[in-house]
């Protein structure tokens, strides 16, 4: 499917399996390369996008039997329709979120300073949506929410059997969020945690 416009998407960096960041290389895009799947059994209609991670429902329920025996060009009429007057952006939207594309984010810090303490968070580790959800949400509802936060280092804890101390895990996530919000209005962060701990 031509585009009226070339496009530019840039997908998210990320951690490679030997820990290297990984900046991918932007994708040009000028047409749009899809494989359309009909799913009848769930009245879903969806398109996968060539170098796109995630696919995009064009009918489901009552639009799919509103839908009826469409053509193709109805089904390309309805993905721009749903690209929207930036399908760049909605493109995009379709990546998997990562840490390393908010470096400075509470949620980001706080698993550099997890991991300068000696212990690893696997890409597969339940933590790491309410990591990104830290960065999403910022420092101040990572403030205001630190009880629920250390609850959910400690349920982490627990599954690998490791000796967890409420205490001492928020004054680490404290440390992360203060360190965060230094770290995202551009002003220097202290050298050691005990200036850190001063400002905090």
């Amino acid at each position: 499917m031509k585009l009226n416009n070339t496009i530019t998407i840039t997908p998210p960096p990320f951690i490679n399996n030997i820990g290297v960041t990984v900046f991918p290389s932007p994708l040009l895009l000028n047409s749009l390369d899809f494989i359309l799947t009909d799913n009848s059994r769930n009245k879903i209609v969806s398109v996968d996008i060539m170098g796109i991670p995630s696919s995009i429902t064009l009918w489901s329920g009552q639009d799919y039997d509103n839908a009826g025996d469409y053509t193709q060009a109805q089904a390309e009429s309805r993905l721009l329709d749903l690209l929207g007057n930036d399908p760049a952006a909605t493109l995009r939207a379709l990546f998997p979120k990562t840490l390393e594309e908010n470096p400075n984010g509470p949620g980001t810090v706080l698993v550099k300073s997890i991991k300068s303490l000696g212990f690893a968070i696997s890409d597969s580790c339940a933590c790491k949506t309410q990591l990104l959800e830290m960065n999403d949400k910022g420092t101040d509802w990572c403030v205001e929410n630190i009880t629920k936060i250390v609850s959910w280092l400690k349920v982490q804890a627990q599954n690998i059997n490791i000796v967890f101390i409420d205490s001492v895990a928020k004054v680490i996530i404290m440390r992360a969020i203060k360190k965060s919000k230094l770290l995202l209005s551009n002003q220097t962060v202290p050298q050691n945690d005990e200036e850190l701990d001063d400002l905090l």
